[in-house]
């Protein structure tokens, strides 16, 4: 592991720190570089020109940056990726889980090394490509590869912006990315805030998913979901459970539901209304359905203001297909 011993970088878990490098010692970071407003999960701090990363999930671990930033970046998530190219910084990415996947026309042109993702990851690539980082994310805790990549002496940093339910919230984690490849993004996270204005008109009637596995989810009053639908100015049809989580409908409640609809948002997998009848057969609606491009999963979350934009044209249904990036009509 010779190539990760010359990575001057800081982390410090609970009870310790691994530190190289003539790097000032985390108690000297007391200027506050950005406090997020919005999300929960992390802040940044500087001492002189250098700064550290705070986060707090799954565990609180801090990460002092080198100057100029991280050079080799591997990220998990298609979602960091946009964080790197919103941030001009894509020239730091040397490896990902499924790149093939990733909409970026940018990021097909550039041949990056497929990495693999949890339970199927090829470490053997991941050594080749020599990270200095890699960005990583837990559900409900740890990473199943956290382990090993101790085990290979493979530093990396918890990115857990997909726990953050404030749509701003989310937003804000692209300073924390920014940070660690040496690019301040609070101008832009500055621009989008200011930018991300709730409706103020008239409720459009909403149903929103589809049944999966026999289960049709409703997501929770307090997440991330049902707060872009209230500020674009959409009623669910239905109750949304408490809280943050989805949870099952009754079935025949969600066709009613459906059927006082005007707008159908994210029913599945379904691509055409061909599929989507084939789908949910008993189904009655005539309104207008829109899902979900693959682009609302990855820059779609540092740009709530361009996602609530879009839903408030559907819902005022001036929305066109040429002026959409994050949904499309189903046809």
């Amino acid at each position: 592991m010779k190539h990760l011993i010359a990575c001057i970088f800081v982390i410090i878990g609970l009870t310790g720190c691994v530190r190289t490098g003539n790097q000032p010692a985390p108690e000297a970071f007391k200027e506050v570089f950005f406090e997020p407003q919005h999300a929960d999960g992390f802040r940044v701090l500087r001492s002189g020109s250098q700064l550290m990363l705070e986060v707090y999930s799954p565990d609180t671990a801090r990460i002092v940056i080198p100057e100029g930033g991280f050079q080799r970046i591997v990220c998990m998530s298609s979602t960091y990726v946009a964080h790197l190219e919103a941030a001009g910084r894509l020239d730091r990415l040397v490896g990902a889980s499924s790149p093939q996947y990733i909409s970026s026309e940018r990021v097909k042109e550039m041949s990056v090394p497929d990495v693999g993702y949890d339970g199927a990851m090829n470490y053997e690539q991941l050594l080749a490509v020599k990270p200095e980082l890699v960005m990583l994310y837990g559900i409900g805790g740890p990473s199943s590869i956290e382990g090993k990549l101790k085990e290979l002496d493979v530093p990396y940093v918890y990115i857990s912006d997909f726990e953050e339910q404030s749509p701003l919230g989310r937003a804000e984690w692209v300073v924390a990315t920014g940070a660690l490849v040496g690019e301040d993004m609070r101008p832009m996270v500055d621009s989008v805030t200011a930018a991300y204005r709730p409706t103020a008109v008239e409720p459009v009637n909403v149903m929103i998913n589809a049944p999966y596995s026999g289960s049709w989810f409703i997501p929770g009053r307090d997440g991330y979901m049902a707060q872009l639908l209230h500020d674009s100015g959409a009623r669910l049809m239905v109750d949304e459970p408490e809280g943050v989580e989805s949870k099952p409908i009754d079935s025949e409640q969600a066709l009613y539901a459906l059927s006082q609809a005007r707008v159908w948002l994210c029913p599945g997998a379904s691509t055409s209304l061909a599929e989507l009848k084939l789908a949910v057969p008993k189904a009655r609606f005539s309104g207008d359905v829109w899902n979900q491009t693959s682009r609302f999963y990855e820059d779609g979350s540092i740009r709530p203001d361009s996602v609530l934009g879009e839903l408030k044209m559907i819902m005022q249904g001036n929305a066109t297909a040429d002026s959409l990036r994050y949904f499309y009509r189903l046809k």
